[in-house]
């Protein structure tokens, strides 16, 4: 697997300034990439040579929380309905709905993380202990008749076994964001290639502000607040006031009158008098309410 280069597109240039090309690059192995999925491969600056020289680091650093993410597989496991309508209507949440429901958004989240921990997490270990555990039945089945408690005990292994694998190839699945040729076909080594494939592409390491190259998790992240808090934030223009434009204004008897309490000689005159029919129903009704 060739990893993205971050830090510059090319690593060899031509002193003419018009031929460049990316000549040097690690070149690691599947097996490299899974065990360590947060490699990146990073340009350095070049000085005499006009090679730059590459630097094979794993990225560890901390950007902050990750967002929860659903995994479709959840609704395939007994009792997750059950718990996610049970802790929803646990939750006790006042102010107005917005806030309700972003409190309870807020918590089911961590209660779904420790449910995942103990229902779908660490999914290849457990297909691993269940494989040993058929591979010591069968063992036994080799030099011995299978008692009926053996025979129940293997047919639920492999019951258990098959809907775990079904859990992790749409674990696997969902990650790699591709789509399947044919439903059921799993390549779980094919798709965490993918996945770490995605995750080198997805790496950041730096970033160009005005042409300068910014380094570093708390730098980086300073740098990409700042551009959407000076994108979204209000441009400092002067805004047209209207404190000094000459409106038309009620005197102060025009204002008492238009709020004082209707008198009974203008509510019959309105009534009676007059009026069209519809203003006269109008006025007929708001008087009995």
């Amino acid at each position: 697997m060739d990893l993205p280069l971050h830090g510059r597109g090319f690593t060899w240039y031509k002193g003419d300034g018009n031929s460049m090309s990316r000549i040097d690059r690690f070149l690691l192995s599947e097996e490299w990439c899974a065990k360590w999925p947060n490699c990146l491969q990073v340009a350095s600056l070049r000085g005499l040579s006009d090679h730059c020289p590459l630097v094979l680091s794993v990225d560890d650093h901390n950007w902050g929380p990750k967002p929860v993410r659903m995994l479709k597989c959840w609704a395939d496991i007994p009792g997750y309905k059950q718990f996610v309508r049970s802790k929803l209507q646990s939750y006790q949440v006042e102010g107005w709905g917005g806030f309700i429901l972003k409190e309870k958004l807020k918590r089911i989240k961590s209660d779904l993380k420790e449910w995942h921990l103990s229902h779908s997490h660490n999914i290849p270990g457990k297909i691993s202990s269940l494989k040993n555990q058929i591979n010591v039945l069968d063992s036994k089945g080799d030099v011995d008749i299978l008692s009926d408690e053996d025979v129940n005990t293997l047919h639920e292994l492999s019951l258990e076994l098959h809907s775990l694998s079904q859990v992790n190839a749409s674990i696997s699945w969902q990650q790699s964001r591709l789509l399947w040729l044919r439903e059921g076909d799993a390549n779980p080594k094919y798709y965490h290639a993918i996945m770490s494939g995605r995750r080198h592409r997805n790496a950041i390491s730096s970033v160009v502000v005005n042409d300068n190259l910014i380094e570093g998790v708390d730098n980086a992240r300073e740098a990409v607040f700042g551009h959407f808090q000076s994108h979204f934030q209000a441009p400092p223009i002067n805004r047209p006031k209207v404190d000094d434009l000459p409106f038309r204004r009620l005197s102060i008897a025009d204002s008492i009158f238009l709020t004082c309490p209707f008198r009974e000689e203008e509510v019959k005159a309105a009534v009676w008098g007059k009026t069209s029919k519809r203003f006269s129903t109008h006025c007929f009704n708001w008087l009995f309410v």
